[in-house]
């Protein structure tokens, strides 16, 4: 995989932020990162932009020697500037609204569950990272992309207020709203996002887990923006970048 990145100055703070499928951590991160000043990637994108990718070329999400060649060989060009969220291009692709497509939503968990697909990803989240001043969601930051990073969160929430707040967000669209086939999906995908051999997810070493049943985002925004500056006052500067 080639990956354009962009650099910038923003400085050493790096903070890794996991947690399941409709946590609301990539809402929470973006609010977070534009509060503090800094770059904000969803890597989830990055998985969704290959998934994309093999439907639109008619790849099998089965057949991994194939999704793993495709990954290894697309172009991706990740543009994350500070402050906000990433751009993302593949193959010559500007990705947009189709990186949340019902087909690509059933299909991402198998396609990151890809050992040669996670590499050459992690690879490319590394080297975006190492510019520091940037807030990194995603599913295995702080567990394997991102180890030593200065903050660690994980954001959680049952899965019945997971489904409950894609439900809504879902209304009046043309994608399915039934509650209990949302909840169903949720749950396929918690599964599969925890079982799996490769970087399954779960809550890294030393980070913080936060709890949002029953709390606003707005509420959600604060209590990570200040652990974010506690966090900050606690590791000493350049922590995220150490192998």
């Amino acid at each position: 995989m080639r990956v354009k990145r962009w650099k910038t100055g923003a400085g050493s703070l790096v903070v890794a932020i996991d947690g399941p499928v409709a946590s609301g951590k990539s809402s929470v991160g973006k609010a977070a990162a534009e509060a503090l000043g800094l770059r904000f990637l969803d890597t989830g994108v990055m998985y969704r932009a290959v998934t994309w990718l093999a439907l639109h070329r008619g790849v099998p999400v089965t057949d991994f020697l194939a999704i793993g060649s495709l990954a290894e060989g697309c172009q991706m060009d990740v543009a994350a500037d500070a402050p906000g969220a990433a751009a993302i291009f593949i193959d010559g692709h500007q990705l947009g609204d189709a990186l949340v497509a019902d087909a690509v939503n059933r299909n991402v968990s198998a396609v990151s569950a890809v050992s040669a697909v996670r590499t050459a990803l992690v690879q490319q989240q590394r080297a975006i990272a190492a510019d520091g001043g940037i807030v990194m969601v995603g599913r295995d930051i702080g567990s394997v992309v991102l180890p030593c990073a200065t903050v660690k969160l994980y954001i959680d929430a049952s899965a019945e207020e997971r489904a409950r707040r894609r439900f809504q967000q879902m209304q009046g669209s043309s994608a399915s709203t039934n509650y209990e086939q949302i909840l169903g999906d949720t749950l396929r995908r918690d599964e599969l996002d925890m079982g799996r051999a490769d970087s399954p997810l779960m809550v890294a070493d030393g980070a913080i887990t936060i709890k949002t049943d029953g709390i606003s985002l707005e509420e959600t925004i604060a209590v990570v923006v200040a652990a974010i500056n506690a966090g900050k006052s606690v590791n000493p500067p350049g922590r995220a970048l150490r192998k």
